[in-house]
């Protein structure tokens, strides 16, 4: 049975309004005249790792996978597909050293790349590359690269429009030091991605689960003429002992 596995990283609305600054938020801390905060911002798709060599055991015993439809007790996984998911942020700031000793800060550009890190699919190594379940349970794992694949393409306009309304609410900040400043200004792009990542996994769990089906697992089982059983490990079986 085909099950899937997937590491979250942090996590929230996609397109939920984050409170803006005051437009005299920059006067008030004295901090004015700072250029506007420009955000570059791209996907990540790591390339798609095969890997063939752990058996049915290995990959049912993983830490961390994701049950199936029919849960985990019992189960056999001939197929698994793993994906890292998260984002890698840099943020450079202009800086303004004040007559009271305090810094000025303002972002100068925000770099945020968002996507898939690690994809590895694996087929169980008990199934003959060249056989009938190989390619079934692999067009399978394939369903769950595409999903993600589709996911990514769908939400990164949205993620977009979340992240200009974080730098619209960015204004300067004043603080005893600049890694305070730093700090200041980070803290609401990193409350941000938090919170897209976490509607990012739970939109991902919800459609990845659409094709790890009752109905699939049992298709699985059944095509190439039942082929699946001759991988799985056998019962053990019990002894009956009788007493004189």
């Amino acid at each position: 049975m085909t099950v899937r596995l997937l590491f979250l990283f942090l996590s929230g609305v996609l397109l939920a309004a984050l409170p803006t600054a005051s437009p005299a938020a920059a006067q008030s801390n004295g901090c004015s005249g700072f250029p506007p905060t420009k955000l570059v911002f791209d996907s990540m798709l790591a390339p798609i790792q095969r890997d063939d060599g752990r058996t049915i055991a290995q990959l049912t015993r993983l830490p961390g996978r994701t049950p199936g439809p029919v849960g985990s007790a019992g189960g056999h996984v001939l197929g698994l597909t793993l994906a890292r998911y998260g984002e890698q942020s840099q943020v450079s700031a202009l800086f303004r050293t004040m007559g009271d000793g305090t810094y000025c800060a303002s972002a100068s550009t925000v770099t945020i790349s968002f996507g898939f890190q690690q994809r590895i699919v694996h087929v169980a190594s008990e199934i003959p590359v060249n056989s009938c379940l190989h390619g079934e349970v692999l067009a399978h794992e394939m369903r769950h690269v595409a999903v993600d694949e589709a996911l990514l393409r769908e939400m990164m306009p949205q993620i977009r429009i979340r992240l200009d309304q974080v730098m619209d609410g960015m204004a300067p900040v004043r603080s005893r030091s600049q890694a305070q400043a730093m700090a200041a200004i980070r803290r609401p792009l990193e409350s941000a991605m938090r919170r897209i990542m976490q509607e990012f996994g739970r939109e991902r769990d919800r459609r990845q689960a659409q094709v790890d089906t009752v109905e699939e697992y049992e298709r699985v089982s059944r095509v190439c003429n039942g082929e699946a059983r001759n991988y799985l490990p056998k019962p053990a079986q019990r002894q009956t002992v009788r007493r004189g």
